[in-house]
């Protein structure tokens, strides 16, 4: 009998482990969780805009280019700074780009991501900032997008359904047995 024990132990461990009442994130009843909002006009976030300056909310990552600091606010666009002078940095604008996570710039072009598509944004005349290319579906994987964690170790959600459009933002309400969760 002994000799079997470490196998019934085992197998006692696997039974365990398939136990349907453990919190796997299946079965935790109603949470406070998130909910998508879709969108099926691709042609409102795909259109590229300029817009007066707005505060950073949500900073990501930043690019240089003489006196004129680009950086991006994660999911909105991009905020263009003066910061000649360094002490008093001056907001210029904002380019608006939905899910924008990357920016570039060279010769006057700021190049970014706006959904899963690769643009190019003229910035040459400040006061006409206009989309001038744009390559398709380049970024699939930027297209994903999860709730904000709100300083939690374990946020709940309801799975986006690509049938029913694209995620444009989240909801926190009260939702059953979550299939998601990051």
């Amino acid at each position: 009998m002994t000799k079997n024990l470490p196998f019934l132990i085992f197998c006692l461990l696997i039974l365990v482990s398939c136990d349907p009442t453990i919190n796997d994130g299946h079965n935790v009843g109603s949470v406070n969780g998130f909910v998508p909002v879709y969108s099926t006009d691709v042609s409102s976030v795909k259109k590229i805009t300029a817009e007066p300056p707005r505060n950073s909310v949500n900073g990501g990552k930043i690019y240089t280019v003489g006196n004129l600091l680009f950086q991006v606010e994660v999911d909105s666009g991009i905020h263009i700074i003066n910061y000649a002078n360094p002490s008093n940095p001056q907001r210029l604008g904002f380019i608006k780009s939905f899910l924008c996570k990357e920016v570039s710039v060279k010769n006057g072009f700021i190049y970014t991501n706006n959904l899963s598509d690769l643009v190019v944004i003229d910035i040459n005349d400040l006061n006409n900032i206009h989309e001038t290319g744009r390559v398709e579906n380049v970024f699939p994987d930027l297209v994903t997008q999860y709730p904000p964690k709100l300083n939690q170790s374990q946020v709940y959600f309801e799975c986006p359904d690509p049938k029913k459009g694209f995620v444009v933002s989240w909801k926190q309400q009260l939702i059953n047995n979550p299939k998601c969760w990051r």
